[in-house]
C-alpha cells in the first residue's frame, strides 16, 4: 500500500515516525515493532538499499517504537482495565511509555508506597514518568502491533479496587462558569371567536465557583387572562462533594431522600450519602462470593446461564465483592477452574430488593431546616436522620428519625434474602400531640421479592397495613397542626386515612418468541369510609417481524366508581436505519366508545436535527383531530411547533430550548440541555464534530459544549475531525474526563497548524534521498522523514520556508531547499499540495 494512499485515506497515522515505522514494516516484511522485543536495524543492508549513509541508531534497542501519541488498550497484570491515549518519547535511543498521575491513578497503584522522590515527581504532575523510575518491581511493555500496554505490578503495590472504580483523585471540580437552561412553550387556542393564549419557561442555572454549586429552579407563566404573568421560584440552593465521606453537603432548597420515609420539600442543611460516587459495581446489592483457589485459577460467576463476572485469582483465600447487581434476583452459579483444568462448582443464593445493601456499606441522611409546598400556610421546622448497613450477605439493618412541630415518629427494620425470596420488614411508630389533641399509632410495612428461575417469573409484593387510625404520617401531622393553629377547640378529622395498602406487580418472558405478559396493581382502604379503592392493569406486548405490537386492560375503582379502558397499540418502522419513520397506531375503548390514533414521526438531516410527527384522531363520538409537528435542532438552540385542528377549534404551539454557559473567557449557547457539562476546546478546529452528539459543532472560536457527561465516571468525548480546515491538525481525537455532579469541565485538545504538503525531492545527481533521513527546519527541529522512492509528508507552519535533509553527522550527508507554499484561496481547492524539487 503506497504512501499516497495512506495520505488520501485519511492520514491515520498520528505522527510522522509512526508512519515510517509502518513503511519500514512493509518494505522489509518485518513483524511490527513492540517493545517486548529487541529490534536492531542493519545499517549495511538499509544503505546499499537507499543508495547513501543513514544514521539508524535511534530505530535500534529494546524500545524501537517512533515517539507519538497513541489510542492503546491497557491491560493490567492481562486483566484488561480500559483504553486510553498515551504518549511514548524517546529517550537515549529508547522509547518509553509516559506515566502521568492520572495513569497511576487508574491502575490502583499506592502511591503511599513509592520512594519519596517518585511521590514528588506525581505531586508535581509530570506528564511523562517511566513505570521502572517509580517502582523498580513494576514493568510496563507496549506491543505496538496490537496497541496494546501491558502493566505488570505486584499485587502487594495495588489497592483492591471495585470494578469501575475511578480514583477521586481524577474527579474534577470543573472550571468557573455561570450556566442557564430554558425551556419555553407558547399556546393559543381558537374556539368559535374565543382566543386563549399562554406562555411557560422554565429556567434552570447556576454558579459554579471553585467546587460550590449554586443552583436555581424556577418558571414564569403568563395567560391571557393575566397579563401580568408570575415568576415561581422552585428552589435555590448551594451544593459541595464531601469526598472524604462519599456525601453531597446541599444548603438551601431540596427535596428529602424517600427510601425509608415519604419524602418532602424542605430549606436547610442536608448531609447524605452520594450514591453517583460509588462504582457501578458497589451500588445496589449483591452478595460477597468467597472461595478458595488451590493454584492461579479463573473464576466464572453465571446468573440465570449468563456470564456476569470473570477474574483471575492467586492460590488461597478469594473474595469477589465487585459483582453487579441483577435485576430481581437468580442464584450465582460460581466455577473456578485451576491451572490444570480442574473445576469446582458451588452456588450463592441470591434475590435483591431495594433495601438491601452489600455486606460492610452504609448509606445515610441527616438533614434540618423548615417545611415548604406542603400545602399549608406556615412552616414548621423539621428534622430527619436515616442509615442503612449491610450486615452480611443475607441481612441489611436499616432505622430511621423523624419529626417536626408537635411530631415524631421511629422506624426500625431489616431486609433477609433467602433461597425462597428477599423479604423486607419494618415497623414506624409516630406520636401527634398538639396540647388540645394527642395520638399515637403504628404502621407496619412488609415486602417481598423474588424471580423464580425455572420459569424467569418476577414478583414484587409490598404491604402497608396501619394497625390503629392513630398512625399519621408527616404529612397529615403538618396538616392537623394547621387545623389546631386556626382554632384550637376544632374537632378535626382528617379524610382518606389509609388504612392498608397491597401492591403486586408481575412480569412474565413467555419465552420462543411468545411475548411478555405482565400485571401490576393495588388495594387501599381507608379508616374513615367503607369499600376499597382497586386497580390493576394486564398487558401482553410482542412483535412479528418488524411490527411491534401490545395489548392491554385497566381497571380502576374509586369512591364505588369503576372505569375500564381496553388499549391495542401497533408500531412499525418503514425501513431501517435510525432516520426511518415510525408507524404508529393505538384504539382505545372505555365507557364512552372507541377512539383511535394514527400517525407517522421520523427524523431529517445529516445529523438528524430535523424531527417531524403527523398524525389524525378519531373520537369515540366520530370528532376528528388532525395535527401536524417539528422540530429543528441548531447548534445553538432548538425550536418546536406544532398545529392542531378540530371540530370547531384550532391550536397552535411553539417552543424553544436550549442552554447558555458564560466562562471568565468566552460564552457558549447548545440546543442541549444539562447539568453536567463538557467544553471542548480546539484552537482552530471549527466545523469538526464531537462524536456522538446530533449537530454538535465546534465554533469559530474553537469551543464546543458537550451535554449530558456522566458525573464520577470516566466519559471518552471524541471528535470527529470532517469538515475542519486544511491547515489544522488534531494531535488526538479522544480524549476523557471525569466531572463531579453539575460540573462544567474543559477538554483541551491540542492542535497543529500548518499546510500539508507532499514533497518528491532527489539529489543533484538525480539520485532518490536516503531512506530514511530526518528532515528539519533550518533550526534543527525533525518534522518528518524521508519515505519509499523519495517521497516527504510534512505539514509546514507558514513561517516555514526552507528545509534540510540529514542522513549522517557529516557535512557531506545534509543538503536543503525551498519551499513555496500557495495562498490561502488556492488551497481551500486542495487537499494537499504536490511539490517536486532538488535537495542541493
Amino acid at each position: 500500500m503506497s504512501l499516497l494512499h495512506h495520505i488520501k485515506t485519511g492520514m491515520k497515522f498520528k505522527n510522522n515516525a509512526s508512519l515510517l515505522g509502518c513503511v519500514i514494516a512493509a518494505l522489509y516484511g518485518l513483524p511490527a515493532i513492540t517493545v517486548a522485543q529487541e529490534v536492531d536495524f542493519d545499517p549495511i543492508f538499509l544503505n546499499s538499499m537507499a543508495g547513501g549513509y543513514i544514521d539508524v541508531a535511534k530505530f535500534n534497542g529494546e524500545y524501537s517504537i517512533p515517539p507519538g501519541t497513541y489510542d492503546a488498550d491497557i491491560y493490567l497484570n492481562d486483566s484488561y482495565l480500559s483504553r486510553e491515549t498515551i504518549k511514548v518519547k524517546d529517550k537515549d535511543n529508547k522509547s518509553v511509555v509516559c506515566f502521568s498521575s492520572s495513569l497511576i491513578a487508574l491502575t490502583g497503584f499506592k502511591t503511599s508506597l513509592l520512594p519519596p522522590e517518585s511521590q514528588e515527581m506525581l505531586l508535581q504532575g509530570k506528564e511523562c514518568i517511566p513505570l521502572e523510575t517509580l517502582d523498580n518491581a513494576s514493568s510496563a511493555k507496549f506491543l505496538f502491533s496490537d496497541m496494546r500496554l501491558n502493566i505488570h505490578i505486584p499485587q502487594a503495590h495495588l489497592h483492591n479496587l471495585a470494578r469501575g472504580y475511578v480514583d477521586p483523585v481524577l474527579w474534577e471540580n470543573g472550571t468557573n462558569a455561570l450556566y442557564v437552561s430554558y425551556d419555553n412553550n407558547y399556546f393559543r387556542q381558537e374556539a368559535g371567536k374565543a382566543v386563549s393564549e399562554s406562555f411557560y419557561s422554565k429556567l434552570n442555572g447556576g454558579i459554579n465557583l471553585n467546587g460550590w454549586l449554586f443552583q436555581h429552579s424556577g418558571n414564569w407563566a403568563w395567560n391571557s387572562t393575566d397579563t401580568q404573568g408570575n415568576y415561581t421560584v422552585y428552589s435555590n440552593n448551594l451544593q459541595r462533594d464531601i469526598t472524604s465521606l462519599k456525601s453531597r453537603l446541599l444548603l438551601g432548597d431540596t427535596v428529602s431522600p424517600g427510601n425509608l420515609f415519604d419524602s418532602f420539600s424542605f430549606r436547610g442543611v442536608q448531609l447524605a450519602t452520594a450514591e453517583q460516587m460509588l462504582p457501578d459495581s458497589q451500588r445496589g446489592y449483591a452478595p460477597i462470593v468467597r472461595g478458595i483457589a488451590q493454584t492461579n485459577a479463573r473464576v466464572t460467576v453465571r446468573q440465570n446461564q449468563s456470564l456476569i463476572y470473570e477474574t483471575t485469582v492467586p492460590p488461597g483465600e478469594f473474595m469477589l465483592n465487585d459483582i453487579y447487581p441483577s435485576g430481581y434476583g437468580g442464584d450465582l452459579n460460581v466455577t473456578v477452574t485451576e491451572s490444570d483444568g480442574q473445576e469446582t462448582s458451588f452456588s450463592v443464593p441470591y434475590t435483591a430488593i431495594s433495601e438491601m445493601l452489600r455486606p460492610g456499606s452504609y448509606r445515610y441522611s441527616m438533614l434540618l431546616g423548615e417545611l415548604r409546598n406542603q400545602g399549608v400556610n406556615y412552616s414548621p421546622e423539621v428534622y430527619q436522620a436515616t442509615i442503612q448497613y449491610g450486615i452480611n450477605n443475607w441481612l441489611t439493618g436499616y432505622s430511621g428519625l423523624t419529626g417536626t412541630k408537635n411530631y415524631y415518629a421511629g422506624l426500625i427494620g431489616g431486609a433477609v434474602s433467602t433461597t425462597i425470596g428477599a423479604f423486607a420488614l419494618d415497623i414506624t411508630g409516630a406520636r401527634f400531640d398538639a396540647g388540645v389533641s394527642s395520638q399515637r399509632g403504628l404502621s407496619i410495612r412488609a415486602g417481598y421479592t423474588k424471580l423464580i428461575t425455572a420459569t424467569n417469573s418476577s414478583i414484587s409484593l409490598s404491604a402497608y397495613r396501619f394497625s390503629s387510625s392513630g398512625y399519621l404520617s408527616l404529612a397529615n401531622a403538618v396538616s392537623l397542626s394547621e387545623k389546631y393553629i386556626q382554632d384550637r377547640n376544632a374537632k378535626v378529622q382528617l379524610n382518606g386515612q389509609p388504612q392498608q395498602r397491597i401492591s403486586l406487580t408481575l412480569n412474565q418472558p413467555l419465552g420462543n418468541e411468545s411475548g411478555n405478559f405482565y400485571a401490576s396493581g393495588y388495594m387501599e382502604r381507608y379508616w374513615d369510609r367503607t369499600g376499597n379503592d382497586v386497580q390493576y392493569q394486564l398487558g401482553y406486548s410482542n412483535n412479528f417481524h418488524s411490527l411491534n405490537y401490545g395489548i392491554s386492560v385497566n381497571r380502576a375503582k374509586t369512591n364505588g366508581r369503576t372505569e375500564r379502558q381496553y388499549m391495542l397499540s401497533l408500531s412499525m418502522p418503514l425501513g431501517t436505519g435510525s432516520s426511518t419513520p415510525h408507524v404508529n397506531s393505538y384504539s382505545v375503548r372505555d365507557a364512552n366508545g372507541i377512539s383511535s390514533q394514527l400517525g407517522v414521526s421520523g427524523n431529517l438531516g445529516m445529523h438528524e436535527q430535523f424531527g417531524y410527527s403527523l398524525g389524525f384522531t378519531r373520537e369515540n363520538k366520530g370528532n376528528t383531530t388532525q395535527n401536524l409537528s417539528g422540530s429543528y435542532r441548531f447548534k445553538q438552540t432548538q425550536l418546536r411547533s406544532g398545529y392542531t385542528q378540530g371540530q370547531g377549534f384550532r391550536s397552535y404551539t411553539a417552543g424553544m430550548s436550549g442552554s447558555v454557559v458564560v466562562l471568565p473567557d468566552t460564552w457558549l449557547t447548545s440546543a442541549y440541555t444539562g447539568e453536567t457539562m463538557g467544553i471542548v476546546e480546539a484552537k482552530g478546529a471549527s466545523g469538526a464534530s464531537i462524536e456522538g452528539y446530533s449537530n454538535v459543532v465546534i465554533n469559530d472560536d474553537g469551543y464546543a459544549l458537550v451535554p449530558y457527561l456522566l458525573p464520577y465516571r470516566i466519559n471518552k468525548v471524541g471528535i470527529n475531525p470532517e469538515g475542519m480546515p486544511l491547515d489544522v491538525e488534531l494531535e488526538t481525537t479522544v480524549k476523557q474526563t471525569v466531572p463531579r455532579a453539575g460540573a462544567i469541565v474543559k477538554i483541551n485538545y491540542p492542535t497543529k497548524r500548518g499546510r500539508v504538503v507532499l514533497i518528491h525531492a532527489q539529489l543533484p545527481d538525480g539520485e532518490e534521498l536516503p531512506f530514511g533521513a530526518s528532515v528539519q527546519t533550518k533550526e534543527g527541529q525533525e518534522v518528518g522523514v524521508v519515505a519509499q522512492g523519495g517521497q516527504i509528508y510534512v505539514r509546514l507552519d507558514e513561517k516555514i520556508s526552507h528545509l534540510q535533509v540529514r542522513w549522517g553527522a557529516e557535512s557531506q550527508h545534509v543538503c536543503a531547499f525551498d519551499v513555496t507554499l500557495p495562498d490561502n484561496n488556492k488551497l481551500r481547492q486542495m487537499k494537499f499540495q504536490r511539490l517536486d524539487t532538488v535537495c542541493q
